[in-house]
């Protein structure tokens, strides 16, 4: 009778234990934080204006991420700051029109700030924590640099996010017309442009640039493109022009070279997404060879005239 009862006892228990043992190995770990990168700026903001007058031309809308943004480098700070993921910089290695990041299972829930650049050549132009970028660093500098910020409360049902990558820089075109056949030369100075950005889209530290481009191979169509960051104020920089011919530094090379045709320095605004265009049309009615700039500015779809023959 005592038996009896003794396999009565052991086996509701036995049960119970095989029961909670399958609802245990059952559970799901939590979906982990997943964020969707998109391009924003697939194109400049003005870029039409650029297209009507031949010197740009516009991307489609639906390319892949690549094309436009082809490397990626990203940071995940917890809400301490302390730094929980990272990814260093890496190619853009598939055509999808977006990109998803997927960040531990193993994060508990709470906020996270993921900071995203894109473009990048190297880490280098990275600060300490990664959420500020020097522009004209290696590895930034003449490059179309893209970010993306946010900071996301990771918990059960949101799990999932979007995030829209954005351009770092504007675009200074300069288009040059009438020069003399000797000139095969030119230079460009720029003071006073932001350097530093962080991802806030907070710019700070001025910098100056130079430039310089051989004319060579480009002699039919007389172009520039330098990207770089954004005023610190309306017409807050400074842009130097210098046409030369290398002819007359006979062979005493590059550090002999001479400006043989000088425009007079002009004040610029640089905006974020946008493209300043210039044009220097060279003046010399009589061929005297002691002709003049015309300096013009795109604006709202027409020529505005900054500096002419007749002006000071």
């Amino acid at each position: 009778m005592s038996k009896g009862i003794k396999i009565l006892y052991v086996l509701p228990v036995a049960v119970c234990l095989l029961w909670s043992s399958c609802i245990r190995d059952s559970i799901p770990p939590c979906p982990p934080l997943q964020v969707t990168l998109t391009v924003k700026d697939k194109n400049y903001f003005n870029i039409d204006d650029a297209v009507k007058l031949g010197l740009m031309e516009r991307k489609a809308e639906n390319l892949p991420f690549r094309d436009y943004v082809s490397t990626l480098y990203y940071i995940v700070h917890d809400a301490e700051g302390k730094v929980v993921a990272e990814q260093k910089n890496a190619l853009v290695d598939n055509d999808n029109q977006t990109q998803l990041i997927t960040l531990p299972e193993s994060l508990p829930y709470g906020k996270y700030t993921l900071t995203v650049w894109g473009n990048m050549k190297s880490d280098e132009p990275l600060g300490e924590d990664a959420t500020t970028a020097e522009m004209e660093a290696v590895g930034a500098a003449a490059n179309d640099i893209y970010l993306a910020s946010a900071t996301f409360d990771y918990r059960y049902g949101n799990e999932e996010h979007s995030l829209a990558m954005e351009r770092t820089k504007g675009n200074l075109l300069i288009k040059a017309e009438g020069i003399p056949d000797n000139i095969d030369f030119s230079t460009k100075d720029i003071q006073d442009i932001y350097n530093f950005v962080d991802n806030g889209f907070q710019y700070s530290t001025l910098t100056d640039i130079h430039t310089e481009l051989d004319w060579q191979e480009i002699r039919s169509e007389i172009k520039s493109e330098t990207l770089m960051c954004p005023s610190p104020s309306y017409e807050g920089s400074t842009l130097s022009v210098m046409f030369i011919d290398k002819s007359a530094a006979g062979s005493q090379g590059r550090a002999a070279y001479y400006p043989t045709l000088e425009p007079q320095d002009i004040n610029i605004t640089m905006g974020r997404n946008e493209i300043t265009i210039l044009k220097y049309v060279y003046v010399d009615e009589g061929g005297s060879g002691e002709g003049d700039f015309e300096i013009y500015l795109r604006v709202n779809d027409n020529w505005e005239l900054l500096h002419g023959m007749e002006l000071d």
